[in-house]
């Protein structure tokens, strides 16, 4: 599910940028390697929601859920300042109201087909001259069950101050499609979701051994921005669909700090998001790196807490629809009751642990990694996820 909106925003971090890429055209350097190199990485993700029973995150509905996710990236370097990527996920996913939504669906009609996951496909190409200025422009497809995307977009990057400092800026825009499979197996006609994302980003070197990073994410979306089949349950006992505004805006500011202590480093950061939905979050989190043999070995034990207040329109149980006196009519208010729009806490914890070698499944020195992650919510919706890479250069 994906962002959206409208350009004017994003001319103005794009004007700043430009002036400050046009400045630094007067140091003249080499692409760094890292940034175009030919690569491979694979990544597998198993993905575990429990509500406790039943009993978590919003009671009356069943919020538990397996997601299996494998993740293939390749690119290609094409020259010394051009390389093209390719991305591929795939997921398998389980859910209480995914499955029944989908059911129901196949119940109402053959023709709606089974897909009992997703999938999306990404293009990427980057261009980097000698002045360290950078150009990228992609495109993304992706389909589900209840949900198609397409996407494209464009970022601009430029290093100064010796690479001291680095600038970068993107904008992503997303069309995508809402198929309006309702809870009790309804159908209507398809709808429109659109979204517009930008992101402006400053990474500043403080000292030899510290940097500082802030970014800005401001994103617009326009459209059915409810889930299709998810439902709220009235006071009477009876269930009707979810509502919710078909304009939502999003802004989320953070910071992070990386200080090397020796071998190892330390990441520090803190974020900020609001949108006119009514929620509030913040977040707080530390990671340490440590290095083993010789560097070879690297374990990264994280911690994040997070906090949030509740959607205006979020209530675990409503009153039946209202009446106008004057035309004695029933309206229907915005109203949802997706935890994940709701008021909690949230403390996560992971362990991550890395080798780079050479000579197990390449040639090439590789890096592999295995990490497991616990978080934790005060609603009683808990999340544990495993997760297997191998990153190598070609």
């Amino acid at each position: 599910m994906l962002l959206n909106s409208l350009l004017k925003p994003f001319f103005k971090p794009f004007a700043v940028l430009s002036a400050f890429a046009i400045a630094g055209w007067s140091h003249a350097a080499a692409p760094t390697a890292d940034e175009l190199d030919s690569i491979f990485a694979a990544r597998g993700i198993v993905y575990q929601q429990d509500d406790d029973g039943g009993k978590g995150g919003n009671p009356t509905i069943e919020e538990h859920a397996t997601i299996y996710e494998g993740i293939l990236l390749f690119q290609q370097r094409l020259n010394d300042n051009n390389a093209a990527s390719l991305k591929a996920v795939g997921d398998l996913v389980t859910a209480a109201s995914y499955d029944d939504a989908r059911d129901k669906a196949e119940t109402v009609s053959g023709a709606t087909g089974y897909n009992p996951g997703r999938f999306n496909f990404e293009g990427r190409w980057k261009h980097r001259t000698e002045s360290r200025t950078g150009f990228t422009l992609f495109a993304s497809y992706g389909q589900e069950f209840a949900y198609r995307s397409t996407g494209y977009g464009f970022g601009l990057s430029q290093s100064l101050n010796e690479e001291s400092t680095q600038l970068s800026a993107d904008v992503q825009f997303y069309d995508d499609t809402v198929r309006m499979i309702r809870y009790d197996g309804s159908k209507e006609a398809d709808e429109p979701r659109d979204t517009t994302s930008s992101a402006f980003s400053v990474t500043q070197t403080l000292t030899p051994v510290s940097l500082i990073n802030a970014s800005w994410v401001y994103s617009e979306q326009r459209g059915m921005l409810a889930t299709s089949f998810n439902s709220i349950l009235l006071d009477s006992g009876q269930r009707e669909f979810e509502i919710l505004p078909d304009e939502r805006i999003r802004n989320t500011f953070s910071v992070r700090y990386k200080h090397a202590i020796k071998s190892d480093s330390v990441q520090l950061g803190a974020s900020y998001y609001k949108d006119n939905w009514g929620i509030m979050g913040r977040a707080l989190e530390a990671r340490y790196f440590y290095h083993l043999s010789d560097g070879k070995l690297t374990l990264e034990p994280s911690y994040r807490f997070y906090t949030q207040s509740a959607s205006h329109y979020f209530e675990q149980q409503f009153q039946g629809p209202r009446v106008n006196p004057q035309t004695e009519q029933t309206t229907r208010l915005y109203q949802t009751s997706d935890s994940d729009l709701g008021s909690f806490d949230g403390h996560s914890a992971g362990l991550t642990l890395s080798y780079f070698t050479a000579g197990w499944l390449t040639k090439e020195p590789s890096n592999y990694d295995i990490g497991f992650n616990v978080y934790r919510r005060s609603d009683e919706l808990h999340f544990y996820w495993l997760t297997l890479g191998w990153y190598t250069k070609l």
